[in-house]
Parts: C-alpha cells; structure tokens; sequence
C-alpha cells in the first residue's frame, strides 16, 4: 500500500475538523482544538483527489460487507471500479468500462448484495461475481433506446430494475424491465409516454416499487395489485413544497420512502407512503440556499437519515456544503458529519448513503478548483445516538446577558426545541454569558451545541472566570451544526457562569465583529 493510501486511512475524529475548522474541497485539515473533544466519530478519506474516486448513488448500497466497500475512479475515456478493504486498506481492481467522449453519463453507479454487483455501462447492465470479478452483460435495450445509469437489486438480490429512453435521453417515453439475475430474463414492468426515471424496489416490500415523474421529480409507485398503471403519492404542491429530490425506498422498517422537499413553506425531510396514510415532514430543513438539504438517503432500520446541503450558491461547482445526520425520530436535533465540497456535475455531487448495517455513511467529496473527486467515510463506531448528558439546557431557555452588543432569542428548525440565543458583538471584547445551575461541585464534561455560519466570529470560552480550551472559531462557509466538547471544566454547587467573549475574526467571515449562536449548553461526568 502506497504513503499516501497509508496516510489516507490514518483515524481522526470527524466532528473535530469542524471545530477546529476543515475546508472543504482542499485537502486541508485544521489543527485540533487544544483541550477540546467532539461526539466519537471518525472521519477518513478512503481516496485521494488524485485518484478522482466517487461513491454511488443514494438509492444504492456500495458496500460489499462491513469491511469492504466499491469506489468508482473516472479515468480518460473509461470509468473503472475498486474494491477497498476498509482495515487495511488493501485495493482490488473489479472492473472498467469505456465510457465515449460523446457520453451523456460518464460514470457508472453500482448496487450490491450478497456478493454480486450490479452496474449499467456502455448502455448496458452489467454483473460482477465479487468473489471472481469478470463483468457479465445481463442486458441491453433494443435499438434506438438508451438505459438510465440508476439501476436498483431486488431485496432478494435475485433481479434488478433498469429503464429506457429514446436515444439520447432526453425525454419519454419510459420503458422499465426486472432482469433475473440467473438466467437473464426479462419481464416489462412499466411503460408509459411521460418521462419517468429512479425506479427502485421498496426493501419493505418490495411488491411496491417507487419511481420519479416530471420535472419537480413528483414521487410515484406501482404495484401489482394496487397501483398496475402506476400512482402518485405525494402531492408536493398540496404540502406547500415547490421541488422534491428523488426519493429513496431503502429502509426495512416500513413501506414507504424519504424524500428532501426544496423551498416553499415545508422544506425538509418527507415520509412518504403508498398507502392511505398522510405525508408527514419528520424532519424541518432550512429552505435557504445556504445550508439547505439536497440528496438524502436512510438507514435501513429507518431511524436515521443523511443528506447533503447545499453551499452558499446552491450546489454548483465550488460550492462548500456539508453532510448532516439527522434521527428521523426527532430525540436528537440534526448534528453535521463534515464539510464537502461540490462537483460540476455527476458524480461530483456528495450523495452520502449508510453501510447495510447502519453504522457507516460514505459521501463524495470534490475539489473546486479542479472538479476532482475523493470518498470520505464517517464510522459511528457503533452507534448514531449521542453519548448522554448528565444536564442539558435549551440557551434561550437559561438566564443570558450581552455586554457590548446585542442577544437575542432567533427561530431555527434545526434547532434542538427550534430556538437559540444569536449574539451580535459590538467591538472585539463583547461577551455573551448564560448562568446555569449545578446541584454539586466537580469536574465536568461540557458540551455546547452552536450554529455555525459564514458571518460568525472567534471566541473564548470560560466557566467562572477560567479559560476553557483554545479560542473557539465558529465560522463556516455552510450553516452547520457542531457539538464540541471540553474536558475537565470545573463547575461550582449552585450558580455558575459560562462566557463566550469575542476575540478575533476567521478572515472569510462577513461580518465584523462576527456573531455567535448558541443552541444548547449540557454537562456530564468526566470520564
């Protein structure tokens, strides 16, 4: 393995590069805060920028099992796969495919289960044994028509779903087949005049299979018995949503799928279900461009979702967005993986996706200057759910003064009860400072929740007059959530006081002196 794969797999805790400040797109990441620790993620880089690796699409599952993962590689004139060994970093070379200067699609996506991988390439769909890699054409369109790149496996993993177009692709009318993996044959499950793209098996049931219609990607299903010709599902208009992304049927908990609503009065994340029960928006999103969510994806046990937000200037080229975890429950407020960077196009686009087992997500990230692509994979090590406080308080909901400049109380979905305290510092030096109880006296955990923007600010921290950590930068180029954590703070029986005094400027921000934002504020045992 080469130095710079080695130093590719090299551990470093995800949320971390937040606080002490990653850049997207660069291949940079900041020093870590002194004194400072974050929620037990870790965030490697499975590529480099060099290599111009890419992850699939969110309707897909890359992985081969919890230790081995696929990354595609665009290469001049050809798209080829890889096999990486998530332990040792070890590659494995599966597959390349020609892909014609005059192609629509220069890149592949890839689905897998139980050892068998399933791609379209060369206006074909493709079958890889993993166990002896030699790429089998299951099928290709009659003439005159194009296949989408969107193939999806059956839960089974015994068929896969793909559709066609007229040649080029630009419109309908929609033919979608179900190939037999073993044996090849090839069964219509769909045809009609419009343009309809993304079919996908529901894992559920997967008698249901969803589907994208129209130019506002309105989400549609068929079904056997149910739905023969096909229905729609949701109603964005009627829900107040203007766009909706495609839609992904991968959680196993329940029949039905997620999908991210852009814009208008409702932006977020959906449930969406066939049957007779009502839409419902489970998780609120910012419906500016600045931090708003895009693609998403679900974990199989439909308790967690992923998506990425756009930059500041939506999701083109350059843009630096960011990867947000978000529990579909609504216990924990959405917490930010990492930075990202977005691509020109596909596959440049980050389209985070959970491992089958939930515990991973992997997402595409792409440098802006050169529109080169890498994978970063974040490991829950175990598990989402954030390590428990002791005590935690809403900010707005505690005792809170400025000294030389202005707190206020703002609104925010994403907020833990959908609120926080933004303070807007008159000169460096201004402070905002909350007063918080504690029943006894010790060493504590301290946890804060802040929001994170591109008009924020560099600030001290301290609890009762002593220094916490290093300065605290809370710029971002995205509006971000972060959690940092500090370590061995000593907090007095009854009152205390937190301060954050502001003491310096990121030198991208856009305001000056730069404002802070505070959600919550919590403590735990050391330890």
């Amino acid at each position: 393995m080469s130095e710079i794969t080695r130093r590719g797999f090299g551990r470093m805790a995800g949320l971390a590069v937040l606080a002490a400040g990653f850049t997207a797109g660069t291949g940079g990441v900041g020093t870590a805060v002194a004194a400072t620790a974050q929620e037990p993620f870790e965030l490697r880089h499975l590529s480099t920028f060099d290599q111009r690796r890419y992850f699939t699409y969110p309707t897909h599952n890359g992985f081969v099992d919890a230790d081995r993962i696929v990354l595609g590689q665009r290469e001049t004139g050809a798209t080829s796969l890889w096999e990486v060994n998530l332990r040792s970093g070890q590659e494995r070379f599966l597959a390349r495919f020609a892909t014609p200067a005059g192609d629509r699609n220069p890149f592949v996506w890839w689905n897998i289960h139980s050892g068998r991988l399933v791609t379209c390439a060369e206006n074909a769909v493709w079958l890889i044994d993993l166990a002896a890699p030699s790429p089998v054409k299951l099928y290709s369109p009659p003439p005159g028509r194009d296949l989408s790149v969107v193939v999806n496996l059956h839960p089974a993993g015994d068929r896969v779903l793909c559709s066609h177009y007229p040649a080029p692709i630009t419109a309908g009318p929609t033919t979608a087949v179900e190939i037999e993996l073993t044996g090849g044959q090839v069964r219509e499950v769909y045809s009609g005049s419009v343009f309809a793209t993304h079919f996908q098996y529901s894992a559920h049931d997967p008698e249901w299979i969803g589907y994208s219609l129209g130019g506002n990607i309105l989400a549609w299903a068929l079904h056997p018995v149910h739905a023969p010709q096909g229905k729609m599902i949701w109603d964005q208009a009627a829900s107040g949503v203007p766009v909706g992304t495609h839609n992904v049927w991968n959680s196993r908990a329940d029949t039905g799928c997620l999908a991210v609503a852009i814009g208008g009065s409702a932006a977020g994340l959906w449930m969406v279900h066939p049957d007779d029960r009502p839409d419902r928006l489970l998780a609120p999103g910012p419906s500016s461009a600045n931090g708003a969510y895009n693609h998403c994806a679900i974990s199989a046990d439909g308790r967690w979702a992923v998506t990425d937000t756009n930059g500041r200037n939506g999701s083109a080229l350059g843009q630096v967005g960011a990867v947000a975890l978000v529990d579909l429950t609504g216990v924990h407020p959405p917490r930010t993986l990492g930075l990202v960077g977005w691509g020109s196009a596909h596959p440049g686009h980050p389209h985070p996706a959970f491992s089958p087992d939930g515990r991973l997500v992997a997402y595409t990230d792409t440098e802006a200057a050169t529109d080169r692509t890498r994978v970063a994979l974040c490991d829950s090590r175990g598990s989402w759910t954030p390590r428990p406080l002791d005590w935690v308080a809403e900010a707005e909901e505690l005792a809170f003064s400025a000294s030389g400049g202005r707190a206020e109380v703002f609104t925010d979905p994403q907020c833990g009860a959908g609120h926080g305290v933004l303070f807007t510092p008159a000169t460096s030096g201004s402070a905002l400072t909350f007063t918080f109880q504690s029943s006894e006296a010790g060493l504590r955990t301290l946890r804060l929740r802040v929001k994170r923007h591109d008009s924020r600010g560099i600030y001290r921290l301290s609890v009762n007059g002593a220094t916490v950590g290093a300065p605290l930068d809370l710029y971002s180029p995205v509006m971000t959530y972060a959690e940092p954590e500090f370590n061995q703070v000593s907090v007095r029986a009854g009152t205390n006081t937190l301060r954050l005094t502001h003491v310096g400027q990121h030198t991208d921000s856009t305001k000056t002196p730069g404002t802070c934002a505070i959600d919550r504020i919590g403590l735990r045992r050391a330890g």
